[in-house]
């Protein structure tokens, strides 16, 4: 059972489109009855959809961890999707199915019950979950799907293998401690003058970049989705209209991700080009997804520059070469 994931999807000229695999896990209630949970993933984070491989076990491997498998030549983890998300689910592993993601420089092996179809829809069709639950940095999933008569639920997935594996996970880093990065008064009030607007649908991955950017002392807005940050990008050109200022007063550059509800960053950038306020303001995208195909049409739609998740590190010193360039050194 193969998927070729078709990762041009992402990319058609910021067509606003994705397509999804459907999944569910098969949840057993108190009462011994059994549940359907449907749960959704990018294509584009999909390798390839397997059956059940020998595993091997790992010393001190994370309780979710099932263990290792090998897989063209590569060995994987083995992760029971049920057990992090706290579903319980039947015993009977021969049924079951293992999907193999490929992102953030790393793959995985997710057991789950099923795999059901591919979904091609925009991602206007794709809703923030803030539009159910009050959203956190501990929540795992970051987009919902109305399919028919259910809801599928887009999980975080970069969030459940930094939690997996805390040693791979951009909460390490400190950018305080990086001897790459100037951090000292001079500096440090060049970037206070700079406000950049983070749009992320991750609570998580939204935090870190905040975190990482507010460190070195830029200012930050964040965004939800790329619909939000583009109201907020349209609210700056209305009040600098109304109050005769450069738009520099209000932002100067963008960091946003690929895949989010709503709109994704791909036409968000494409969006914002077409707008006289933002036609040079520096933007990056930062993405578990960006290949040298997906980075190459992000350029081309009018990105400056692109970073590949988990690479935070790079966060501060590109947005110092792009927002304050023009600046007397």
């Amino acid at each position: 059972m193969s998927i070729e994931p078709k990762t041009s999807i992402l990319t058609e000229s910021g067509t606003n489109e994705l397509e999804i695999i459907e999944f569910r896990l098969e949840k057993v209630l108190p009462d011994g009855s059994k549940k359907l949970c449907y749960y959704g993933i990018n294509v584009a984070k999909v390798r390839e959809v397997i059956r059940v491989p020998d595993t091997t076990d790992y010393p001190n491997a994370q309780p979710n961890v099932l263990g290792v498998f090998s897989l063209r030549g590569k060995l994987i983890p083995l992760v029971d999707l049920a057990s992090w998300l706290n579903v319980p689910t039947t015993s009977n592993i021969d049924k079951k199915v293992v999907i193999v993601t490929d992102f953030n420089k790393m793959s995985n092996g997710f057991l789950v019950d099923s795999v059901s179809r591919i979904h091609r829809i925009s991602w206007e069709e794709v809703e923030s979950p803030s539009q159910f639950l009050e959203s956190s940095d501990q929540d795992c999933v970051v987009a919902v799907v109305r399919q028919k008569a259910n809801l599928i639920m887009i999980l975080d997935f970069e969030k459940i293998i930094a939690d997996i594996n805390p040693e791979l996970s951009m909460e390490k880093y400190d950018v305080t401690k990086d001897r790459s990065v100037v951090i000292d008064d001079a500096m440090m009030a060049r970037r206070e003058a700079k406000t950049i607007l983070v749009v992320d649908d991750s609570a998580f991955i939204r935090r870190l970049i905040e975190n990482t950017l507010r460190s070195a002392g830029y200012n930050v807005i964040t965004a939800k989705d790329g619909q939000d940050g583009l109201d907020n990008m349209m609210e700056f050109v209305r009040l600098c209209t109304e109050e005769q200022l450069p738009i520099s007063e209000f932002v100067d550059g963008v960091v946003s991700d690929v895949e989010m509800p709503k709109m994704d960053g791909l036409h968000l950038v494409k969006r914002l080009r077409d707008i006289g306020e933002y036609k040079d303001i520096p933007i990056v995208m930062f993405s578990s997804l960006m290949s040298e195909d997906n980075r190459r049409k992000a350029l081309e739609l009018g990105a400056n520059d692109t970073i590949t998740k988990p690479e935070i590190g790079r966060m501060v010193g590109l947005m110092d070469s792009l927002v304050l360039v023009d600046e007397k050194k």
